[in-house]
């Protein structure tokens, strides 16, 4: 039977007795639904297997014959496993995935736990959350819910990228708050989501940055050459980053406010005509104010936004896939009968989908656009 502490550390606190010894009783239930959901997530993904080897033989052909079978049939077919996600997209009319289906179907709250691809997880949630969210039906709703705590699992676990996940957050709150009275689904539903983000936010809202003990015999920042600072300054991607870390030191204050960081990162996020119709043709670079310039720049235009993986489409096959992970394209599978041979060395074209795009390619409703 649980009961409740008087510990001066943790007091009203319901303590339960397990194997490994006594727990908070919130942590135990969190870790067991945790433990659950992962139970689920497989469950589903055991299926979407079965599913797909009982339908080896019509992917097979939709692979062979792109044109006259994937393209031309009412149902979408879906090709994923494990480790490679990709969509078989179609091309006829009439025939569509929605949002909410390709949240599932590309398994967007697995790839949250790839380094490589969080940062365009985070930017494509944050993209549903401001536009999308209140649009998408009870399952989407739910798919997109269970994305973002998967992504905040991962932020909290890795510590890292916390101040933009807890941005997606907030904006889901404000939107979801916004639509009190014209939301989907019942009133109980809507109070339940809600709750659920503000559990989200609540747990991100109570970490604590670990530092790094004098045990440990690792250098500090401030402690590394000068020449090392500047350049993992250089490697920043968001002007934010640089601000925040600079008002931790001094020292790092004055490398934040160097013109030539500021200088570099003009040239890297924006074009030479850009920089010249702010600054004027035949200027003094030297004279430049160059953070101020960042920032009238970044106001006008915008960021340049940059992810280690990206979506990609498949321009023979019509296939949205990652760039790592790669998929069966028909090009590289002769029909029976066909004197074409594949050639190893060749590259197959595709080309790169910004979060902005992805979002623009599938509609958000149950009806096409």
């Amino acid at each position: 039977m649980p009961y409740t502490g008087d510990d001066w550390r943790s007091p009203g606190d319901f303590w339960v007795k397990t194997g490994s010894g006594w727990q908070k009783l919130d942590a135990l239930r969190a870790n067991v639904n945790r433990h659950i959901k992962r139970i689920a997530m497989n469950k589903k993904e055991k299926s979407l297997q079965n599913e797909l080897n009982h339908k080896s033989d019509a992917f097979q052909e939709a692979l062979i014959q792109p044109s006259q079978s994937c393209h031309q049939d009412n149902s979408p077919a879906f090709l994923g496993g494990a480790l490679a996600r990709y969509l078989l997209l179609p091309r006829g009319k009439g025939v569509y995935f929605t949002l909410g289906e390709v949240l599932l179907r590309l398994d967007i709250a697995g790839c949250a736990c790839d380094p490589r691809r969080f940062i365009y997880v985070c930017r494509m949630l944050e993209l549903m959350v401001c536009s999308h969210f209140v649009c998408f039906s009870g399952t989407a709703q739910k798919n997109l819910l269970y994305a973002l705590e998967e992504t905040v699992d991962v932020a909290i676990e890795s510590q890292k990228n916390l101040r933009h996940v807890r941005r997606i957050i907030r904006t889901a709150i404000q939107e979801l708050t916004k639509q009190q009275y014209t939301h989907v689904g019942s009133a109980a539903t809507w109070r339940a989501r809600l709750a659920m983000l503000e559990d989200m936010n609540n747990k991100l809202n109570k970490i604590e940055i670990s530092e790094p003990h004098e045990d440990d015999n690792t250098l500090a920042m401030i402690e590394l050459p000068d020449e090392c600072i500047r350049l993992i300054f250089r490697r920043f991607a968001d002007h934010e980053d640089i601000i925040n870390t600079g008002a931790t030191d001094k020292k790092l204050y004055k490398f934040s406010n160097e013109p030539l960081l500021w200088k570099h990162f003009c040239f890297f996020h924006f074009t030479k005509e850009q920089i010249l119709r702010e600054i004027g043709v035949g200027a003094d670079e030297n004279a430049v104010r160059w953070k101020a310039c960042y920032q009238k720049l970044y106001k006008r235009n915008g960021r340049r936004e940059l992810y280690a993986e990206m979506l990609h489409i498949c321009c023979h096959c019509n296939c949205l896939f990652w760039k790592n992970g790669g998929h069966p394209c028909s090009l590289e599978t002769a029909p029976e009968g066909s004197k074409r041979v594949y050639d190893p060395d060749m590259v197959i074209p595709s080309i790169p989908i910004t979060p902005q795009q992805f979002m623009e390619m599938f509609p958000t409703g149950s009806t096409p656009p």
